[in-house]
């Protein structure tokens, strides 16, 4: 038998007005836990809700119950739990394991990262965000980037942090080109990179203390392989079969180019950088590309990126690559239990005994964690089978 274990930790954080802060609390019970983590959200997140009768245990072992206390500031004392401080949440499970005749706990560590607001009512929530948050208090310099590649700008934006960029894959160099050049204004760095996510299509997120920022979502180091079987291990799903020939998409392209302003004094070509964009209609087993957006049109949009030096290397790169978005197979949610943990990112393999079309590997998007009184669930989203891919097409970044 199956039984829940948590172990969640807050390490208080010195503030100007309460500098002595430097306790740390652990508590192995809590009402219910809801962790998202997904690429196109930029920030993973949790949601603690606890009763306020519980009793801690401090880094000493020794017993702290924070029942009539200053939980979360407002008072002269100082508070157990402030916003800012660290939080690290690890759950699993626990049973007998009569081989070994012993107990034995499998626990992960699914979310570390920082309290984000405390909300002391009844039942008391905690809001975290993971290191996102940080880079929410950092200010980035009024500066224009020109001639900086987007990873030399983020490599800038979060030096001295303590955080390290990821700037390879499968051992190459990851270098992203964007034109006009950010321009950062009277933002913190998380502004910075919520408006290079929303101007040019660029994902960041973290993994760990891993900054990952580049024109792809999913990188091929750090990846786990997860079996999922139907009949089995799955508990229920909303995936929906889609052949090639249902794929009704819209894919809108984007590319900062190179071309020619004319010539400089010594003769030699003068160049500068031009933004480039188009859309493909794929419908029917057929792609059409246009040089813009149709009017009024509506229905699933998904987008890629190049670094295309004309509108017509643009377009063929769209017709090369959309095999990146159009796929038969599996799309939607399924629901399994806690174990194996998920991460966005990590490949799900899926097998079906009954009905082997459903067999495939695909991509984790999303995966919404719910851990409580309801019991320990993973609600994971797939978004790109890559069976059907070659390697060369995977290492490339999709």
């Amino acid at each position: 038998m199956l039984n829940l274990v948590s172990e969640i930790t807050f390490t208080q954080q010195p503030t100007a007005d309460y500098p002595s802060r430097s306790q740390s609390y652990t508590f192995d019970f809590v009402n219910d836990v809801q962790i998202v983590t997904s690429w196109e959200n930029l920030s993973d997140t949790a949601e603690i809700t606890m009763p306020q009768k519980v009793a801690f245990v401090d880094k000493f072992g020794n017993k702290f119950s924070w029942l009539g206390k200053n939980i979360g500031g407002g008072l002269d004392s100082p508070p157990v739990i402030l916003r800012g401080d660290k939080v690290s949440i690890k759950l699993g499970y626990y049973y007998y394991n009569p081989a070994k005749k012993k107990r034995v706990t499998e626990m992960n560590e699914v979310f570390a990262g920082y309290v984000s607001q405390v909300q002391s009512k009844k039942p008391m929530t905690i809001s975290c965000v993971d290191n996102m948050w940080k880079l929410s208090q950092i200010d980035a310099p009024n500066k224009t980037w020109t001639g900086y590649t987007v990873q030399q700008v983020v490599a800038e934006l979060i030096k001295g942090t303590g955080f390290e960029l990821k700037q390879t894959i499968s051992g190459q160099k990851v270098t992203t080109k964007v034109n006009p050049p950010i321009i950062t204004q009277n933002q913190t760095v998380l502004m910075v990179l919520e408006m290079i996510q929303r101007n040019y299509k660029i994902e960041s997120f973290f993994k760990g203390n891993t900054l990952y920022t580049g024109a792809f979502r999913y990188w091929t180091d750090d990846v786990q392989e997860h079996v999922f079987r139907f009949q089995h291990n799955i508990i229920s799903d909303d995936l929906q079969y889609r052949r090639v020939d249902d794929v009704s998409l819209g894919i809108q392209a984007y590319s900062f180019g190179k071309f020619s302003t004319g010539v400089r004094k010594d003769g030699k070509p003068k160049t500068g950088m031009k933004r480039f964009e188009c859309f493909g209609i794929y419908k029917k087993g057929n792609l059409q590309i246009l040089d813009s957006k149709p009017a009024g049109w509506q229905g699933e949009l998904r987008t890629l990126n190049f670094a295309a030096e004309s509108l017509a290397e643009l377009k063929d790169l769209v017709q090369k690559n959309a095999y990146k978005l159009i796929y038969e197979g599996l799309q939607g949610n399924f629901v399994v239990f806690g174990l194996p943990y998920v991460r966005h990112g990590d490949n799900i393999i899926l097998r079906d005994a009954v009905l082997p079309d459903r067999n495939g590997t695909y991509k984790c998007k999303k995966n919404v964690l719910r851990f409580g009184m309801n019991g320990f669930r993973q609600e994971l989203s797939v978004d790109m089978r890559i069976d059907t891919l070659t390697e060369k097409q995977i290492s490339a970044g999709i």
